[in-house]
Order: C-alpha cells, then structure tokens, then sequence
C-alpha cells in the first residue's frame, strides 16, 4: 500500500490537539489538495526552498518541516538528500507512519504549544502554507520558536500567500470578500506576508532577512501553468466553502450560492488577466545572543501545566 492510500485509510483515527485552528477540512480530498498544491509551486518556483541550503543538504543537516501535512514535501525532499535527516511535524496524523525513507520521521504535535524539540537542533527550519492555521497573534511565538530550534548559522524559510488577486475583476473581488469576511471571524489574518517580513526584520536573532515573490497569471491566458494553479486556488476556494469549521449555517443553500461565486470566478481568470503573487522569506540564525532561553522556559512550562492538567482529568 502506498503512503497516499494509506493516509486516507486512517484519516478518521486522526487525534487534533485543542487549540489548533486549521479552518479546512481534514479529510482524503484535503490531502489531495496538499498534494496537487506543492507540485503546482514547484512548477512555479522551479524548485522546493529558496534559503542558500542546497550544499548544506547534500552533504547532511536536520531538517524541520513546520506543518508538514500528509508530508510530501519532507519525504521528496528526504528522498533526494539523502545524507540529511528530515523531520516533520503537524498537529494532524495524516502523514505517514510506516512507509517512508529512512532518513524521515514525523511527530504529530500542537506547534502552538512550543516546538518540542531542544534549542540549536536543526539546521534548516521550514514551515510553508499556515496562514488558515494561525491568529495573528501567534505568528510571532511561532517565529521566535522556529528561530530557537536553528542551529546558529542555519537558516529558517517561510513560505505564504496573501488572499490578494492582481487586476482581478469583479468576480474575483466577490470572491475574496466573502472569504475573507468568514476568516476574520475566526482571527485569521488573510494579508499576512508584510506582517511576516517585520517581524523578520525586526528580530535581533536573524540576519540576511531576504523576501522573494512569484508573479504568475492565472486561467488558460497564463498558458497550462496558468491553468494548473487556478485549478488549484478554485480547490482550495471549494474545500474552504464546504468546512464546516469556517460555514456553518444552512449548508445545502449557501453551498450552490458560493459555487456559482466560484465557478464566476474562474471564468473571469480565463477570460480577463488575473494574477496571484507567491512569497518567499528566508534568513540566517546568529551566533548564540545571551539570554534566549525565554521563549524555551515558557513552552517548556506551557506543555508541563498541561500535562498537570490532563492528569487531573
């Protein structure tokens, strides 16, 4: 049995830790998504990481995938470089457990909680696609966490989307408002990227703190790649229409209405220029500051009172 099926036969055995606040759905048609999702950005961006670690990962690093799904990027990338050790990490068990390279491992964690790994453990820390995952006020503990299990001179990459559509039309707009006024309600934050390239900036830990993009059109006058992702972006529209976590009321009437939202929007894409931008940040860890065990103490502390507490239950 391959990992793919393999995942979908346990997808109901899944645990979710409390607190996680991933708006999608969690199911066989999700995972698929993932999938069709990372081969698509490959496509785009020519390659799966833009941080200055190809060396580093030829010759043999840790490596931490930050919400790794059903963990197709870890285990490709565990294939291909094979002296390194790829590690990742998702609050859902939708990865594979028993069918993977030898030099993969997973663990199913809430990252909210803190990362549960020891500081300077990793040489490069990843973490793509979490914008439906985090409030906003959490990526910051999230970065600071990222930055702690990096080993002094190793890098840490971030890859998002902002729900933003370039020259789109009026369709489009539809669509981006009706989202965007549902993930609100639940504190996510849809224009996230300049957000993270401050705190970036702003965190004395890192340096060579680099933003890179992808412009790319979307619909048949963007060519197949064109084609490709705005079948991509139009699956994630649906799978996040039909989440029960972000639209609860009156699901068979309000589901036709928010197809033909979509359905008008991918026929805008095709018929009028639209384009989406895709961001990558990438930036190198120090040598040891003084003093940056804070961040480690408190989740330490974090995960021990819940653990006091799920004693007492």
């Amino acid at each position: 049995m391959g990992f793919i099926s393999m995942i979908k036969k346990k997808q109901n055995q899944r645990r979710l830790f409390k607190g996680v606040h991933y708006v999608l759905p969690v199911n066989s048609d999700e995972i698929d998504r993932t999938h069709q999702q990372h081969y698509v950005y490959r496509e785009i961006w020519k390659k799966d990481f833009s941080a200055p670690v190809e060396d580093l990962l030829i010759k043999g690093a840790r490596v931490l995938d930050i919400g790794c799904g059903p963990g197709t990027w870890t285990l490709e990338l565990g294939t291909k470089y094979s002296n390194s050790k790829f590690k990742g990490i998702d609050a859902y068990r939708w990865y594979p457990t028993t069918i993977k390279p030898t030099n993969v491992s997973f663990d199913q964690a809430n990252v909210l909680d803190g990362l549960p790994y020891e500081d300077d453990e990793f040489e490069y820390v990843i973490m793509r696609f979490m914008m439906f995952s985090f409030l906003l006020k959490e990526w910051k503990p999230i970065i600071k966490e990222m930055i702690r299990v990096c080993k002094p001179n190793g890098w840490i990459e971030i890859m998002e989307d902002d729900l933003v559509f370039l020259e789109g039309g009026p369709k489009t707009e539809m669509l981006i408002k009706t989202i965007t006024k549902e993930l609100k309600k639940k504190g996510v934050e849809t224009i996230i990227t300049p957000y993270i390239f401050t705190l970036l900036n702003s965190n004395s830990e890192i340096t060579n703190v680099t933003s890179k993009k992808k412009v790319s059109q979307l619909g048949s006058l963007g060519n197949k790649q064109g084609e490709l992702f705005l079948d991509s972006l139009k699956w994630g529209a649906k799978s996040l229409f039909e989440s029960e976590r972000l639209f609860k009321n009156d699901r068979n009437g309000i589901l036709t209405i928010y197809n033909e939202i979509i359905d008008d929007f991918v026929n805008e894409c095709n018929e009028h220029p639209t384009y989406f931008v895709s961001r990558r940040f990438y930036a190198r860890k120090t040598l040891r500051v003084e003093n940056t065990t804070t961040w480690r103490k408190f989740f330490r502390i974090k995960r021990f009172l819940k653990g006091i507490q799920g004693h007492r239950r």
